[in-house]
């Protein structure tokens, strides 16, 4: 089980960031503001650093690096009224980036700075 686990963890530092992206694309199935709650809490990260502005939340769980073990307790994630209308000098980036979207947000990920 532990040899299970090592080989994951080292398959997943050597995904590149597009192709995390992809995968967790296809993990949030439902209303993305519960799905991401629930993922974070999985995660074992149950407080969150956040910055909020009157259009967005950017969040990304509190925890020390050195705790931090994959995609939900890593990268930041930016959550946003799904109606708002895109920028278009943003609209490619921000289509790559949303993992999730319905009737009422769209979240985004995008990979911490080294």
């Amino acid at each position: 089980m532990q040899i299970l686990f090592l080989s994951f963890m080292f398959l997943s530092s050597c995904m590149t960031n597009k192709r995390q992206l992809e995968l967790h694309k296809n993990s949030l199935i439902g209303y993305c503001l519960e799905e991401i709650e629930l993922k974070l809490k999985q995660n074992h990260c149950h407080s969150v650093n956040y910055r909020k502005s009157p259009t967005e939340y950017i969040f990304r769980c509190q925890k020390p690096d050195r705790y931090r073990n994959n995609f939900w307790d890593t990268w930041w994630f930016r959550l946003t009224s799904s109606g708002k209308k895109l920028p278009p000098e943003k609209e490619e980036q921000i289509r790559q980036h949303t993992i999730c979207i319905d009737g009422r947000f769209r979240l985004e990920a995008y990979p911490p700075s080294k």
